[in-house]
Formats: C-alpha cells, sequence, structure tokens
C-alpha cells in the first residue's frame, strides 16, 4: 500500500515495484501521474486527512507513506504545510495498523541535513528542520517509529535525496520541479540556465531507480532503521549544466551562496542494488527520444 501515489515519486514507486509482481494499493486523493500496470495496480481515491477514510481495505504486507506536500500553489501558510503533513502521516498509520501492516517504510528527506554546513552528509550526521516541509519529515520519523515499536510493525526511514527523471510537471501539491528539470526545460527552450553557485554539489538518484533499489530491501529483508536511499552519482551544478547542454547559457544568481546539496549513504556495501543509473546515460536516453 503506497500513500501519494499520484504524485511524482509515488506514481514512480508504484509503477516500478508493480513489475515485481506486488499487488499494489495505490492510495491519492489526485493522480497526476500516470500507472502504467493496471492489472497489479488497485487505484484507490482517498483523501488522508479526512478520519472517514481510514478503513479497513485488506491485510498488507509493506506500507509506504510517500504523500506530503512540499512546496503546494494553494498552501502559503507554513504552519497550514506543516500541519497538513503532519496529519497525512498520523493518519498513514493508523491506516497500516487497521490493515494490519508488518512493515512500514516511511519517506522523508535528505533536507533535514542542509541547515548545518558539510560538503556531504550520511545517516550520522546532524539534522535540524530549517523549514516546515524538513520539519514535518522529521517529526514524521520520530512519530512513526514510535508507532511502529509500540505496535510491533517493523518500521524504516528512507530519507530521499535529489530525484530526477526529465518527464517532471508541476502539481497541486508541488509547484516546484527538480533542477535537473528546470535545466532540461531552459535547454529545450533556448532559454539561461540558473543555478546558486556553478561549484554546488548535489546528489542525484534517477527515480526509477528508487523502487528497484526499494524491492532489494523489501526481498533481501534488509533491517535498515535509517538509509539515505541515494544514488553514489555526486555532481557540481555546472557540469550537470554542460552535460544537459554545453551551448547554453549558464548563470549564477547573484546573492545565492554556495550550498552543497549532497548526501551519501555509510550502508552502501549493504545495499544489494548496485546498479545506479548516471544522470549522463539519462540525458543520453532524452537526448536520443527527442
Amino acid at each position: 500500500m503506497i500513500t501519494g501515489s499520484g504524485g511524482f515519486l509515488g506514481s514512480a514507486l508504484v509503477n516500478g515495484l508493480s513489475k515485481f509482481n506486488y499487488i499494489i494499493y495505490a492510495l491519492d486523493i489526485n493522480f497526476s501521474y500516470k500507472l502504467d500496470n493496471l492489472s497489479k495496480i488497485k487505484k484507490i481515491k482517498i483523501n488522508l486527512l479526512n478520519k472517514n477514510s481510514i478503513n479497513k481495505i485488506d491485510n498488507i504486507d509493506v506500507f509506504i507513506h510517500c504523500a506530503a506536500l512540499t512546496r503546494p500553489v494553494k498552501t502559503k501558510d507554513n504552519n497550514n504545510l506543516l500541519n497538513i503533513n503532519n496529519k497525512l502521516t498520523l493518519n498513514a498509520l493508523k491506516l497500516a495498523k487497521l490493515n494490519a501492516a508488518k512493515a512500514f517504510f516511511f519517506i522523508s528527506s535528505t533536507s533535514v541535513y542542509r541547515y548545518f554546513n558539510s560538503l556531504t552528509y550520511n545517516e550520522r550526521s546532524k539534522v535540524r528542520g530549517s523549514e516546515p516541509y524538513s520539519k514535518s519529515k522529521l517529526f514524521g520519523e520520530k512519530f512513526s517509529r514510535e508507532f511502529c515499536k509500540k505496535n510491533k510493525i517493523k518500521h524504516t526511514v528512507l530519507r530521499i535525496g535529489n530525484i530526477y527523471s526529465g518527464n517532471e510537471f508541476k502539481k497541486w501539491s508541488r509547484s516546484n520541479t527538480s533542477l535537473f528539470q528546470n535545466w532540461l526545460n531552459a535547454s529545450k527552450k533556448r532559454k539561461i540556465m540558473k543555478t546558486n553557485s556553478f561549484n554546488t554539489f548535489r546528489d542525484w538518484t534517477f527515480v526509477n531507480d528508487i523502487s528497484i533499489a526499494l524491492h532489494n530491501i523489501i526481498k533481501k529483508r534488509n533491517k535498515f532503521k535509517l538509509l539515505n536511499l541515494v544514488s553514489p552519482f555526486i555532481i557540481k551544478d555546472i557540469d550537470l549544466m554542460r552535460l544537459i547542454d554545453s551551448n547554453a547559457k549558464h548563470i549564477e544568481i547573484e546573492g545565492s551562496n554556495l550550498s552543497n546539496n549532497s548526501s551519501v549513504t555509510i550502508y552502501r556495501n549493504k545495499l544489494s542494488f548496485k546498479n545506479w543509473t548516471s544522470p549522463k546515460k539519462v540525458i543520453n536516453l532524452i537526448k536520443k527520444n527527442t
């Protein structure tokens, strides 16, 4: 069972995991992205903020909580965003318990590290919610861990870094797209590519790889309590810009500061999935198909 199945990451998880013959209950209030393998997917339109939606659906093995607002178009009140995401997590946990989930995966974010200045971040780095989204993720990590311990549900936090596909678009709950997508769009429209600093380092994970890595974690019954689920590809902004379009004009936004945004995992050797897709390969595929 996957919440947020209509969003960018959620739909990628649903489509990717359905290829491994799981029967998937895909939950969301709005399905903005296409779900492919409908013979293995049961779409359920649900408002997770409504307590009347928390009903028994079926006994499930794995519950993946992906639903969250990032920068919603209509939600400008920061406290409102925080409260909504917290309520989504609380109701997701109730739903998991009601449907006898054996394992609960909380999808978090490496944005929880960025308050502290470091070249790279790993699972042992300090965390602090510097804005409502990362605050809601830290709350979700703590509360879901305590809830699952109390109810004897296996619990794992997956902190996701910078993800991309080349096929992102804005939706009501997410008014921004990745820098990768922004630069790709700028290249197609022959516009200027912008960043805060050419020398900013970022980790980049192809979104389709996440479902494969997660399948391997489930299959191997890895007992990760906390994992930065990120690829090993860390690239300077200027180098990725040039990979996308070496002929485009690239500029640094005046007044912006260098902000390293790269996370790694100390558990790389324990992950059975090794075949991460490089940004260069994805860019070449995009260029080939356009």
